[in-house]
């Protein structure tokens, strides 16, 4: 057996994780309340697969979960977070408004993602909260059925907005792929990254670049290198 190293650095992945380290029925590890709503948040099993572990923010019914109506918000990473990356697997287990959070900085600051229901199902916009209003910055196409697993990446560059959205199951790189919705503004600079609503999630990382986005259950914010065996025959 001849085992050879590399050391990659991973200065500028600012948090991902599986949940495979987290406990069942507890909130995993570096996520924080960014609003204190009513609803419970914790790690989960996958309704899809028992096996596996997946997080939840929520416990509330779909019409009960949003802060805008009481529910809470957690969130993830440094206030700091400038330009980056984030890339999740989705879950929806109901028809309802529904999304996440980027450049998160208080309750009433952030960019929200938000899966539209009604009159608007099949659409995805882009909203900014500021202060007590919401302003929409885009819409775009993307069918996202309920209890379905989707993969996402956000791009959040200076002013600039792209959301990008697949199957699951589809391996086409996002990189070969044109955003279903951008927008622009230049409201806030930084933040955290949240979740909104009634919504699972899983195999989530977050960093300034596609190469930083490598999947582990580290604790967030690590500046430590990682090193990987490639065990040779």
């Amino acid at each position: 057996i001849i085992m050879s190293f590399s050391t990659l650095g991973f200065a500028k992945q600012f948090y991902s994780s599986n949940f495979e380290k987290d406990t069942i029925g507890s909130p995993p590890a570096g996520w924080e309340l960014g609003f204190k709503g009513a609803g419970n948040a914790k790690v989960i099993a996958d309704p899809l697969d028992a096996k596996n572990k997946i997080f939840a923010p929520t416990d509330l019914a779909k019409d009960k979960a949003r802060h805008d109506v009481g529910g809470n918000i957690w969130v993830v990473g440094a206030a700091t977070m400038q330009d980056y990356i984030a890339e999740y697997d989705a879950y929806f287990p109901e028809d309802f408004y529904i999304g996440t959070l980027f450049r998160f900085n208080s309750e009433n600051a952030f960019y929200l993602l938000d899966r539209r229901s009604a009159g608007e199902l099949g659409n995805f916009d882009f909203w900014k909260r500021d202060g007590g209003n919401w302003t929409k910055l885009g819409t775009g196409k993307f069918d996202a059925q309920p209890q379905k697993w989707y993969r996402f990446r956000i791009v959040v560059k200076g002013d600039t907005l792209d959301a990008y959205a697949k199957a699951k199951s589809d391996t086409t790189s996002f990189d070969s792929m044109k955003p279903i919705l951008s927008g622009k503004d230049a409201g806030f600079k930084t933040g955290k990254f949240g979740l909104y609503g009634l919504i699972y999630i899983d195999n989530i990382a977050i960093g300034e670049a596609v190469s930083d986005l490598v999947i582990t259950s580290v604790e967030p914010n690590s500046k430590l290198s990682t090193t990987w065996g490639e065990i040779r025959k």
